[in-house]
């Protein structure tokens, strides 16, 4: 007889199958509508059977944050990859374009430094290596500003081992938009950037030019794509969190929990056997507080490496031993956390995959 998930030992992450193929359609339903390629940024769940899902249901690509993510993935048989991210090293630049020789692989630059490096690692290669250039729409991580592009694109095309192969921008400072209104202007003020960017440097391409965009609130919200946008690069729809139910409409679509113990009820809290080395310490950008026990109505308001403490109303009810799904603030880190994904279909544990890109920070 299969496992149940009151079964499992915690600190546990669960992901409802059922979920996660709802999400899956509704995004793919959402980049059909706007006519633009969907590539999925698999940072969020890191495993080849969740990536390939995505592309079953119809996503072009993949997208990975890191050179190791990259690797694993093109050892599991994957092989359209895009890392929006730079580097800016020699070890790691011979890392991409040895990928580059192997799968279709693009890489994203914001600064000459990268390019002459990309440059230098990339000569005599017998494949070109793709380049995308990143572009600052107001996120003020990454990018580079828009008077800067023109020359970054003379340089990528002047190098005999790369290509330009497109442009792109990240919106996930609309996470903290007020509502789907001023979601929508956010990203679409961005948009317009990219495309005015775009132009600029797409005379310098060589082939095919991505004009890439896109955020799980994005996708979630069915914000419009203006003409001239060709993909969009979610990552957190396949399992949703905490941060992203407003967009998705409610907890219900939420497909990954941490599954822990009640190993403590004191006067006005409970402690759970779930802390910071499983729900991270990342906080929502529009609330307190490190997840959500979802049957209970309850938040876990401060973590130590090992516990979660558990206050308000009616906290006292809670049970020694009582196991409790929290809904984490941010999937991405926590499933970088977990050796391990126990997938379930209405409470039955029906399979258990590993984490295949975890740890792979370089």
């Amino acid at each position: 007889m299969p496992p149940s998930v009151g079964d499992l030992a915690t600190p546990a992450l669960i992901v409802d199958l059922d979920r996660v193929e709802a999400n899956l359609r509704r995004v793919q339903a959402y980049a059909d509508a706007q006519g633009v390629d969907l590539r999925p940024h698999v940072k969020t769940h890191k495993t080849p059977r969740f990536a390939r899902a995505q592309l079953d249901g119809g996503a072009v690509g993949l997208c990975v944050a890191k050179l190791g993510e990259a690797e694993a993935f093109a050892d599991a048989g994957f092989d359209d990859l895009v890392m929006p991210h730079t580097v800016a090293t020699a070890d790691k630049a011979a890392r991409a374009v040895a990928l580059a020789q192997r799968v279709r692989f693009a890489i994203g630059v914001d600064h000459p430094a990268q390019v002459a490096v990309l440059a230098a690692a990339a000569e005599g290669a017998a494949r070109r290596l793709d380049v995308r250039l990143e572009v600052d729409t107001g996120a003020g991580r990454g990018g580079a500003p828009a008077e800067a592009v023109a020359d970054l694109a003379r340089r990528v095309r002047d190098a005999a081992g790369l290509r330009l192969a497109g442009v792109y921008t990240y919106e996930g400072y609309t996470y903290e938009a007020r509502d789907r209104d001023e979601l929508v202007a956010r990203h679409d003020a961005a948009q317009v950037a990219l495309l005015e960017v775009a132009a600029t440097a797409r005379p310098f391409a060589d082939g095919a030019f991505a004009v890439s965009v896109g955020s799980t609130p994005s996708a979630l919200a069915e914000v419009p794509l203006r003409p001239g946008i060709t993909e969009t690069r979610p990552g957190t729809y396949v399992f949703d969190d905490l941060t992203q139910a407003r967009w998705a409409g409610g907890l219900e679509h939420a497909a990954a929990h941490v599954l822990a113990t009640v190993v403590s009820v004191l006067p006005g809290r409970a402690v759970l056997d779930a802390g910071s080395k499983t729900l991270t310490s990342d906080r929502r950008p529009v609330q307190d507080g490190h997840g959500w026990l979802v049957d209970h109505r309850l938040p876990v308001v401060r973590l130590s490496e090992e516990h979660g403490v558990v206050e308000g109303p009616g906290v006292e009810r809670l049970r020694v031993g009582e196991r409790v799904r929290v809904l984490m603030n941010h999937v991405c880190p926590v499933a970088n956390l977990f050796a391990e994904l126990h997938l379930v279909r209405e409470d039955v544990v029906v399979g258990v995959v590993p984490v295949a890109a975890r740890g792979r920070l370089t």
